[in-house]
């Protein structure tokens, strides 16, 4: 029982590492307490079976290869090709918000006369981008990232939103609303703050 508890032990360190969680961040993703993950990974409890069937579907694996003792040689391989996929799947849904960004700069220039100032400031819709991207990002992460990265996806979107709203204003009605990034620090802080309650 102790090697078995050595063995699902060395697998869930291996498998959180790959995955870059903390063990607050699998705690949640499986409904338990940091704790009883800390407590796993000391060797000083086994997970229940049912904890085990969550654990797998989560990662993607088998209960077997929990208890496996060389998992962590086998599956190697086959994690780098899952960490690449994902990196694609992000690029390419990125991408699309980029392409869509294109398409509408395209537009503006072709019908700069028609949209005034705005066909004018066709690449304010670049700006616009970023948040939009930092939201897909923030979708992806909630799935299969770690809470570090929340917070340095949400720093980018709330300063990003509020450099898009200051540029829009400022070259589409030629009103200097600078004071607008003082909006930043107190929701920055909030972020900040909420980050380390929550961890």
């Amino acid at each position: 029982m102790d090697n078995i508890s050595k063995v699902i032990a060395n697998n869930l360190i291996f498998l959180r590492r790959t995955h870059d969680l903390t063990q607050q961040d699998l705690a949640s993703k499986i409904n338990y307490s940091d704790n009883a993950v800390s407590r796993w990974e000391r060797g000083e409890a086994t997970p229940n079976v049912e904890t085990l069937a969550a654990i797998a579907e989560y990662f993607g694996i088998t209960v077997a290869d929990l208890l496996d003792e060389n998992f962590p040689i086998k599956s190697t391989p086959k994690q780098k090709g899952k960490r690449v996929q994902r990196i694609f799947v992000i690029l390419f849904s990125v991408s699309i918000v980029w392409t869509f960004a294109l398409v509408g700069f395209i537009y503006t220039l072709m019908f700069k006369n028609s949209l005034g100032d705005y066909g004018e400031n066709g690449w304010l819709i670049f700006v616009t981008g970023v948040p939009i991207s930092c939201l897909v990002l923030y979708f992806y992460n909630k799935m299969w990232g770690n809470k570090v990265y929340h917070l340095a996806i949400f720093s980018v979107f709330w300063w990003s939103v509020l450099a898009a709203i200051y540029l829009h204003i400022l070259f589409l009605t030629s009103v200097n609303l600078w004071l607008i990034f003082l909006l930043g620090i107190p929701a920055q802080l909030a972020q900040i703050l909420w980050f380390f309650t929550k961890r």
